[in-house]
């Protein structure tokens, strides 16, 4: 039996409004990469506010994008965000990861499926994997993008945030989820069938003087402050962790502050098991 994954970071309206920004912070990266002909049926797995399912969707002249949602809170809140836009093709449904919530017909038949910084919540990604393998038709092709968090740095360097992001990724492993499962992606593809393996990178990042620096910033502190009372279990006093907390406030205001995160890309093509 699998347990259920906890979810590192809530759904308050505060961290729905984070993931948001997150979303506008990846998404073009992520879109020049896949390459889409524009009548794909595409299957987003843990699509969160849908945000990018509807970008994809936007993209095609016929197919469809079917996003997949184990939160009705993420749902929810995608949906408001999207009530001005003029209808796609997009279809966003409840469900798990470990049993997608797809029709006897559409087994078999997506061309390409996405999952994106959600196999580090799984206690079982493998499995995960392995229900796209069967939703994908032959030749199909599966792209995951998830952390590394070995990969994370800010500079200039603060011991502050050694101890935070230490204690950060303990609760990842006392959740029994893995903190650097995008080493592992190519792994976790190749033992469900896939081939054609491809690797990359996306860049997740910015230095001070860059627009975009706040809002990388604000993410950093954002998921911190978010895991707070699960990251407080590993520091001696409240007191201690507010401390390093501020530091990471006052590095975001240095003229040369710089945050260096890479997330971790592979893709594979299916072939049917012989």
């Amino acid at each position: 039996m699998h347990r259920a994954p906890k979810y590192i970071h809530g759904t308050s309206p505060e961290e729905q409004e984070r993931l948001a920004v997150l979303n506008q912070l990846l998404n073009q990266r992520c879109m020049r990469r896949i390459q889409l002909s524009g009548n794909e049926r595409i299957l987003d797995v843990g699509c969160g506010l849908g945000i990018f399912s509807r970008m994809l969707a936007a993209r095609l002249t016929s197919g469809r994008v079917v996003g997949i949602e184990k939160e009705w809170a993420q749902i929810d809140r995608g949906e408001a965000l999207a009530e001005a836009e003029v209808p796609t093709r997009t279809d966003i449904r409840q469900g798990s990861a470990y049993d997608l919530p797809l029709q006897q017909h559409e087994w078999n038949s997506f061309d390409l499926c996405f999952i994106r910084f959600l196999l580090e919540h799984l206690s079982d990604p493998a499995r995960a994997v392995r229900q796209v393998y069967d939703a994908l038709r032959e030749g199909g092709r599966l792209i995951l993008v998830d952390d590394d968090h070995a990969n994370f740095r800010i500079t200039p360097s603060q011991p502050a945030f050694e101890r935070l992001w230490k204690s950060y990724i303990d609760v990842y492993r006392n959740l029994g989820s893995d903190p650097f499962i995008g080493r592992n992606l190519i792994s976790l593809l190749h033992e469900a069938g896939f081939r054609d393996l491809k690797i990359d990178f996306v860049l997740f990042g910015a230095t001070a003087d860059e627009e975009d620096f706040v809002h990388y910033a604000n993410n950093l502190m954002g998921i911190l402050s978010g895991s707070a009372e699960d990251m407080q279990a590993n520091y001696p006093s409240p007191e201690a962790f507010e401390e390093d907390m501020q530091a990471i406030r006052m590095w975001s205001e240095l003229p040369d502050a710089t945050l260096w995160y890479a997330a971790n890309w592979a893709e594979g093509v299916k072939h049917n098991r012989t």
